[in-house]
């Protein structure tokens, strides 16, 4: 560890150790591990707690966290270097990269730039996208072609280049894009051009979790103050989401990587050998975020930039706590500076890199947990503030606790507010006519309803058919059914803090025979206001039905013959009697 800079500074930072500590208490951070670069050198490193979840082995600078949406800076770096070798321009149609995409706006189609891809600055809301790959069920990586189809159905919600709206498919047709010009694939791109000639040996694309890996286990914070081990690792590898949340990486990488950007930054013209190009190109402003503002408040390629005293963090989940009006200002009473950030987050980790071009320095926060809310982004203001000595400090472990109070109060009234809205409707058809598989084909996306083996009552909704993501659906009225679970249920499956009542409610149309015809699922009303459909697709089960209705036994003893009868409360293809029950 190198010191460079006066003991002053390093004690302002060792002194804020009990109030990290408190933090992660209030926040349930079972592992932390923290970087700061003054100058353009390692000034500390420190790492609380632990990585696993037997709570036997610490973190250090050389674990492996996931760092969320911090991969965007890192794709951008990889098309500024093909930018820099000729190979594309900014300002480059994707039209003339990729010919075969389309979207219904046809200014979109014939106007969209790699540089419009890589500022979220396309009006296209990836949300919907975002909420279908909650709780693991990301799907493969689509090819090029599928890729290219599913363009057209993102909504586009902001007028083109006006506006920021952060959109993660943009990312995915940037690692197409980098697929295509270079010949590699991204992680191999990343890898060659990127990760190993910087010394960044431990960033990757394609994590090994075995025993042996120094890496962070995942966690997430329940409402007892309990961090819980997630049952499973976040792993992008070829899904839609590699190019913009994928990476994993450490805090001497990512010191190493805001070391190489900010030297970078300084270098309008890179010689031969500079792995990082175009940098200041990537760090410049692209687009406004969340006007209006008097001070910068922006976005580049893969980074966010506020002019300080400014509001911070936008890109995390403690945005989310506060209106734009009533966001905590950071720092207030101090001399304007330029703070280039971003964050990263998903199921069992958050992250903060932030990078201050005047004095070359940065800070790296990486935490084992989705905490209640974003302690990483709560932590790296903290360290920012007594980096530079800010004056009037701010109590962020107040903050902190401020946060969580929020975040678990919409869970809290989650159920009152279902409850309020409830009407008072029609009761539902038999249970058993709405069982079934249903599939968005736009998406690949399937919802399974089977009866629930534990209530007579109730069915059950599954995702994409993990059971890892079945759960209760109760009636709500007439055809609307509703699956909210609480905050624990969300955390402990990896899903997204969503305590919108919309987004609990299922409903259901029907056939004139009294079967389910279609879900109509109101995912994200501001992209999809009337909702998804997936249609009813089980064909075998609908052979069922046909003989049921038409009440030939010749035709029910047909089905018992050919073993397509189904047992309708597990959905598995066994006896018939079960299905007598709807005659």
């Amino acid at each position: 560890m190198h010191v460079l800079s006066t003991p002053s500074t390093i004690d302002r930072l060792r002194q804020l150790s009990s109030s990290i500590d408190q933090i992660c208490k209030a926040e349930s951070v079972p592992g932390l591990s923290i970087g700061v670069l003054q100058h353009g050198e390692t000034l500390w490193t420190e790492n609380f707690g632990f990585r696993d979840k037997s709570k036997t082995a610490p973190p250090n600078a050389y674990t492996q966290y996931g760092i969320g949406h911090i991969t965007m800076s890192m794709v951008a770096a990889g098309i500024g270097k093909l930018v820099d070798d000729g190979k594309l321009q900014w300002t480059t149609l994707l039209r003339d990269i990729l010919p075969d995409i389309d979207h219904t706006d046809i200014y979109w189609t014939y106007k969209t730039t790699i540089g419009d891809i890589l500022a979220h600055r396309c009006g296209l809301d990836g949300e919907v996208a975002t909420l279908l790959a909650d709780g693991r069920n990301s799907n493969v990586q689509p090819s090029l072609e599928n890729l290219l189809k599913t363009v057209d159905l993102i909504p586009h919600t902001l007028p083109h280049r006006e506006a920021w709206l952060i959109c993660p498919w943009g990312y995915t047709l940037a690692a197409h894009i980098i697929g295509q010009i270079s010949g590699q694939p991204l992680h191999e791109y990343l890898q060659d051009q990127i990760f190993r000639p910087l010394g960044m040996n431990s960033t990757t694309l394609r994590p090994s979790f075995e025993e042996t890996t120094n890496f962070a286990e995942p966690h997430a914070s329940l409402s007892n103050g309990e961090a819980y081990p997630l049952k499973f690792q976040p792993n992008f590898t070829n899904t839609l989401f590699e190019g913009s949340r994928g990476a994993y990486s450490t805090v001497s990488d990512l010191l190493i990587w805001a070391k190489e950007t900010l030297a970078a930054s300084q270098n309008t013209e890179a010689s031969a050998d500079t792995v990082l190009r175009q940098i200041p190109h990537i760090l410049s402003n692209h687009i406004a975020m969340e006007n209006p503002s008097l001070l910068e408040r922006s976005y580049g390629f893969g980074w966010a930039r506020a002019q300080l005293p400014g509001i911070v963090g936008l890109l995390g989940g403690n945005s989310g706590l506060w209106k734009m009006s009533q966001q905590p200002v950071f720092g207030v009473g101090n001399q304007s500076r330029l703070m280039i950030y971003h964050q990263g987050g998903g199921p069992g980790y958050s992250s903060f890199l932030a990078i201050f071009p005047e004095t070359q320095s940065a800070v790296v926060v990486l935490t084992n947990t989705t905490a209640t809310s974003d302690a990483a982004d709560w932590i790296a203001r903290l360290l920012i503030e007594g980096l530079f000595d800010f004056a009037n400090p701010t109590d962020y472990v107040k903050l902190a606790k401020e946060a969580k109070r929020r975040t678990q109060e919409q869970f809290a009234t989650l159920h009152d507010r279902l409850a309020e809205e409830q009407i008072q409707g029609a009761p539902p058809l038999p249970l058993e006519c709405y069982i079934g598989k249903y599939n968005n084909g736009d998406y690949d996306y399937m919802l399974e309803v089977t009866l629930s083996p534990d209530s007579e009552s109730d069915l059950m909704i599954c995702f994409q058919g993990h059971d890892s993501q079945r759960y209760p659906l109760r009636h709500y009225h007439d055809h609307i059914f509703e699956w909210s679970i609480s905050f624990d249920e969300v955390r402990k499956s990896g899903r997204y803090d969503i305590a919108d009542p919309s987004y609990y409610k299922i409903r259901f149309e029907t056939y004139p025979d009294n079967r389910a015809s279609r879900i109509i699922w109101n995912i994200h009303d501001a992209s999809v206001p009337d909702g998804l459909i997936f249609a009813w697709k089980d064909e075998r089960l609908a052979e069922v039905w046909r003989a049921v209705c038409a009440g030939t036994n010749h035709s029910i003893s047909n089905m018992i013959h050919l073993g397509f009868a189904t047992d309708l409360r597990t959905n598995r293809y066994s006896e018939i009697a079960t299905v007598r029950k709807l005659e």
